[in-house]
């Protein structure tokens, strides 16, 4: 439980924006994990398709990108 609450706490803090940085895990789970959505795989990538017009899918698209740009570019 306390791996949980300091990955939350690190993810809050790098990933996500202003308003939602002191939001509580359960009104994250609402708000970003709960959007019904489909996982499809093809060619060996996995594609997630969100519901379409939901108010918090801009906000996932940029919570995603700030966790791409974290990680660190290959060399080599």
């Amino acid at each position: 439980m306390v791996l949980a609450f300091n990955l939350n706490a690190l993810m809050t803090h790098l990933a996500l924006p202003e308003g939602w940085a002191h939001k509580r895990l359960k009104a994250l789970r609402f708000g970003l994990i709960s959007i019904a959505g489909r996982l499809l795989g093809h060619a060996r990538r996995l594609i997630v398709r969100l519901a379409e017009g939901h108010p918090a899918s801009a906000l996932l698209i940029e919570v995603r990108s700030r966790i791409l740009s974290l990680a660190p570019v290959p060399t080599g």
